[in-house]
């Protein structure tokens, strides 16, 4: 069992420090787009390697369907680690995205409060050198941190321990 963690601890160092292109270390990057938990989204992201970044985001689903009736807003905390054949924008074409999310959803009388660990991997398709778009999915894992809810309302857990989360969005690097 050590011998596969030690295998897999290379294998990760390995592909985060192969080199696709220098100029994106140190680079800022803007984001919008529009997720499944993310709603309406923009951020920033910084590329503090070569083939890695961070980004920091906010979200809504501004109160429109189905979500008219429900308050809800996200703040996210993602890394990327890109990899596979360079695009246009200096970056590997695939991506594998984790995103620690908190956000809530609900009406007045019972609203969620949930943190979510997602794990996604996507595509950049190159636009322009500065420009992409980024196309990823895969599985949220969800954790309830609190519930506020009215007495009338009626009393169950979240059901969805695990749910699909997918996001598409537009990029521009400085």
């Amino acid at each position: 069992m050590k011998n596969q963690i030690k295998r897999l601890i290379f294998l990760i160092l390995l592909i985060a420090n192969s080199v696709y292109g220098q100029e994106n270390r140190g680079r800022l990057e803007t984001k919008f787009g529009y997720g499944f938990y993310q709603g309406f989204n923009i951020g920033l992201n910084y590329f503090y390697t070569e083939n890695l970044k961070v980004g920091l985001g906010i979200g809504s689903h501004l109160n429109l369907p189905p979500f008219e009736d429900e308050l809800h807003y996200n703040i996210q905390i993602e890394n990327t680690l890109f990899f596979g054949k360079p695009n246009l924008q200096n970056v590997g074409g695939w991506y594998f995205n984790q995103q620690l999310m908190y956000w809530v959803q609900g009406r007045t009388n019972n609203r969620w409060k949930i943190m979510s660990l997602g794990l996604n991997i996507g595509k950049t398709i190159s636009i322009a050198k500065r420009i992409g778009l980024d196309m990823e999915l895969g599985p949220a894992f969800n954790l309830v941190t609190d519930i506020r809810r009215d007495p009338l309302v009626e009393k169950s857990g979240w059901i969805w321990p695990v749910m699909y989360n997918g996001r598409v969005q537009l990029t521009y690097k400085f």
